[in-house]
């Protein structure tokens, strides 16, 4: 097995740097649009809110991997068969892998990260935004200045929980062939027979990832919190 991994511990090191990079690009995606439907479910407008649930309800309900599929296999055949120019131009480019699995991973996430958000700016005490509109502030540059950096401290672990979330799920990109670390085990698998250590490995490697990443997020923790200290 040593053997085994010093062999192929580059070309699995590989796939989980494009794994990560997929990951970050992904977490992005989720968090602009879990903060923008976190504070569409918060509006005091009736229809905000409700397409806000409705994309919760929907994006928590589809399984990660079939909406790989609509996106990847979907959306861009149906485009063609339309014929239409402008969803041509619009869905086209979704044949990109790389795209296509990050859109897809974070509509998906994206749905989770909102919850997580709203979540966390209900935990604040409501006289808090009452206290900033009674100096003036409207509701926007209140939700700016005193709301959202209070209540992202809040989300902070919860997003790292669904960052490494996103960073496990990334194996299904390989179903589309995007060599991340799975598909790498994949690759060695079949080139040696060697089942068994091939996916050993990829387990090795997913798990050294994640506690590297719980500790660092661990240590960000501390110092926020050792930060919030200091201000109080």
């Amino acid at each position: 097995m040593i053997e085994f991994a010093a062999t192929y511990a580059g070309l699995y090191f590989r796939g989980l740097l494009l794994g990560l990079g997929l990951t970050v690009a992904a977490m992005a995606g989720a968090f602009l649009i879990g903060l923008f439907v976190a504070l569409a479910r918060l509006s005091q407008r009736r229809w905000l809110r409700a397409a806000g649930g409705a994309y919760v309800a929907l994006f928590r309900g589809i399984p990660p991997l079939v909406l790989l599929y609509l996106v990847y296999f979907g959306l861009p055949a149906w485009a063609a068969q339309v014929g239409n120019p402008f969803l041509i131009a619009l869905l086209g480019p979704l044949d990109n892998r790389l795209l296509a699995a990050t859109l897809a991973f974070s509509v998906n996430a994206g749905a989770y990260t909102t919850e997580i958000i709203r979540a966390s700016i209900q935990a604040l005490p409501a006289d808090q935004m009452e206290a900033a509109k009674s100096i003036g502030m409207t509701h926007g540059l209140a939700m700016r200045r005193i709301v959202l950096p209070q209540s992202l401290r809040i989300a902070f672990p919860p997003l790292c929980n669904e960052f490494i979330v996103i960073l496990k799920g990334t194996s299904l990109a390989s179903v589309i062939g995007v060599t991340e670390l799975m598909r790498s085990a994949q690759m060695v698998a079949a080139a040696t027979f060697l089942n068994l250590q091939a996916y050993i490995l990829a387990a090795v490697f997913y798990v050294v990832a994640v506690i590297v990443l719980q500790t660092l997020s661990s240590i960000i923790e501390l110092k926020l919190l050792a930060g919030t200290r200091t201000g109080d």
